[in-house]
């Protein structure tokens, strides 16, 4: 089992983000962070199993000061319910990167740092509306690596109206010559109600860079294990857990778990989150609810989805069309990007 943690306080809202994250909400941060330790602590003891992967997202988790996670990793660590040597991630962002906080979080127990670059190019940035600027990625990278941390990702967006092949490449080389083993990259999706959403209505970029991305990433040795995530020597136990349809526990405001066939959504408000955060509507998940989810997460990465959920007609003509292969009991699509498509056709 696996656990979430959201942080949902921000500097600034960039303009393709649709996740539950709010700015200018810093009077409540300290409320929240005991609230979310009240969250934590009710749903951890309610559970049985031992996590093994722990994952601080946002939100910005590091615009929260480090002194305000200390309670919450007396608890975690004195639980009895975290694993040894249990997957501790925290997501930050470069201009907020501190050497005391990255050195606190690594003393609470955190052994891993994804940091949202989004781009190596200013414009490209404005474009998407980010605080930070290229010196910041770099400075922040040296911070986090000369804290400890041997396990660092970084985030980065293509299909802007800003990319083209060669930019693409120069990008990747750049992430390339970074002390990283792990890079995810994401294709620019302008969601409803996002600030890109208000000027653009969708992407003015109509050609996607999936190939360039993909071609460039494998130059510099990082191998694809998932649509958008590329190993350098390391994979995300949590994103794994996730693909293969583990159960987890999600904590904070707007957080979403899964245990058995229910799936658990936290109150997304701050304020009403503070005053009751151990609310939850619950879903009730049917069979084939349960069948669709683990087939198009398993089909989008190197896990594969079990043939006993699958046609075994149209499984042997994916084998034969060489769209998919077998390994051991799961089918695993050849291409993932085409695992949506894939998906779809064996409903």
């Amino acid at each position: 089992m696996i656990l979430y943690i959201h942080i949902p306080f921000c500097n600034n809202k960039c303009g393709y983000c649709t996740f539950n994250s709010y700015a200018n909400e810093d009077s409540l941060k300290k409320a929240y962070m005991e609230a979310l330790y009240e969250d934590i602590k009710y749903f951890l003891s309610e559970n049985n199993e031992i996590i093994k992967s722990i994952f601080f997202g946002g939100g910005t988790p590091n615009s929260i000061p480090s002194k305000d996670y200390e309670k919450i990793f007396e608890y975690l660590n004195t639980s009895g319910k975290i694993q040894k040597n249990c997957e501790i991630t925290a997501e930050v962002n470069p201009d907020l990167v501190t050497l005391e906080w990255c050195k606190d979080m690594k003393n609470f127990g955190v052994n891993r740092i994804s940091m949202g670059v989004q781009s190596f190019y200013e414009d490209k940035l404005i474009f998407l509306q980010r605080e930070h600027n290229i010196k910041n990625i770099f400075s922040s990278i040296d911070i986090i690596h000369k804290s400890g941390f041997g396990n660092i990702s970084i985030d980065l967006i293509y299909d802007t109206p800003k990319d083209n092949k060669k930019r693409i490449f120069e990008e990747i080389r750049k992430a390339s010559e970074l002390p990283i083993n792990h890079l995810s990259a994401y294709s620019l999706s302008i969601e409803n109600h996002s600030a890109l959403q208000k000027i653009y209505g969708k992407n003015p970029q109509t050609y996607s860079f999936f190939k360039e991305i993909r071609e460039a990433l494998k130059y510099y040795q990082f191998n694809q294990y998932e649509v958008s995530s590329y190993s350098r020597g390391y994979k995300v136990e949590h994103n794994l857990s996730y693909w293969d349809s583990e159960e987890y526990i999600g904590c904070g405001a707007g957080a979403v778990g899964k245990i058995a066939k229910n799936r658990f959504y936290a109150i997304s408000n701050i304020s009403s989150y503070i005053q009751n955060p151990l609310k939850r509507k619950v879903e009730v998940l049917k069979k084939n609810d349960i069948r669709i989810e683990s087939i198009f997460l398993g089909l989008r990465c190197e896990i594969g989805v079990e043939t006993k959920l699958l046609d075994n007609n149209k499984v042997k003509i994916l084998i034969d069309e060489n769209k998919c292969h077998l390994k051991g009991s799961r089918l695993v699509a050849n291409d993932y990007f085409l695992a949506d498509e894939i998906a779809l056709w064996l409903m």
